[in-house]
């Protein structure tokens, strides 16, 4: 079926049950590489994607430069705190993915303020199905509206189309509606914790989980 339109997927807290595994990980990774002190008030950041808010805290409490060496040190070590977690996906997600793409004319893609390996692990954990080629993490970008266009842009480049009819994006956090805002896309809720933070920035529609998702408004 032809995709004229297509859904972007925010994955912590939207896909899978993994907020607080990803909060401790990430924590714990920071002291790892030397920060003392880590500010967990995440919306108080001007950008709230791990690259960011690693280097943000990195260069404050170490007083260096974040390179991409440390970066990278900083994802492994990452990666060894969480190895073995267990994550859930939020309920129905992979059954609606796997839905979208076999019964509707929407493509999907995935953008998440994540560093890629460890969003990669969870996303396996949870047993979500998905395409890497259209997935973009915070490795190369600070902004999760460059993440967004990102992965906007190689959905368009995966289905061979130039545009996209509609993008609807769909997140759990304040940080995901002000994104699609600045981009001028729709948005959509999804998850349990934020719902009247959601409404009181105008959104619209919101649902608990996917197999509450009202499929009519696609």
């Amino acid at each position: 079926m032809k995709k004229e339109n297509l859904l972007v997927f925010d994955i912590d807290g939207t896909l899978l049950d993994s907020e607080n595994v990803h909060q401790t990980g990430f924590i714990n990774a920071l002291h790892a590489i030397g920060v003392e002190f880590v500010n967990t008030d995440w919306e108080s950041y001007t950008h709230l994607t791990d690259s960011f808010i690693a280097k943000q805290n990195y260069e404050i409490d170490v007083n260096r430069g974040f390179s991409e060496e440390m970066l990278l040190r900083f994802e492994a070590e990452f990666m060894k705190l969480i190895r073995d977690c267990k994550v859930t996906q939020i309920a129905g997600a992979n059954v609606f993915l796997q839905r979208i793409l076999n019964e509707t004319n929407y493509a999907i893609c995935f953008a998440t303020g994540s560093l890629l390996q460890p969003v990669l692990l969870k996303l396996d954990r949870a047993e979500i199905e998905y395409n890497q080629t259209v997935l973009e993490a915070s490795n190369n970008y600070f902004t999760r509206e460059e993440i967004v266009n990102s992965a906007i842009a190689k959905a368009k480049t995966f289905h061979n189309v130039s545009t996209f009819k509609r993008v609807i994006s769909l997140g759990d956090g304040v940080w995901d509606v002000k994104t699609a805002k600045n981009l001028g896309i729709e948005f959509i809720g999804i998850g349990e914790g934020n719902q009247e933070k959601l409404a009181s920035h105008g959104v619209k529609h919101h649902f608990e989980n996917f197999e509450k998702f009202d499929v009519t408004l696609l």
